[in-house]
């Protein structure tokens, strides 16, 4: 797979991971003094699933590779999952 299509795969990607990790963080850092040490804790892990969702997208393009990275691609989605896990979670602290 060429360096162009290894980025025309990991634009859209990045760009959803930013959808998701600009609100996480920016809401944790904005609110972080509202809630207790439970909530601070799991808008943390979010924040973290989210930022490696993010280094996942961006080694896609970064990292050459002959085939399509469905492993990477496989685990973004598995990072997303967790974090809504998480986030479920918070909801009910």
């Amino acid at each position: 797979m060429n360096a162009g299509m290894r980025w025309k795969l990991a634009v859209p990607l990045i760009g959803l991971s930013l959808l998701m990790v600009v609100p996480a963080v920016y809401g944790t850092w904005v609110f972080w003094s509202d809630f207790g040490n439970t909530y601070r804790s799991l808008s943390v892990v979010i924040c973290l699933a989210l930022l490696a969702q993010l280094g996942l997208a961006v080694s896609i393009g970064v990292r050459p590779t002959r085939d399509v990275p469905w492993l990477r691609i496989g685990l973004i989605a598995v990072t997303f999952l967790v974090a809504c896990g998480v986030a479920a979670v918070r909801r009910s602290v």
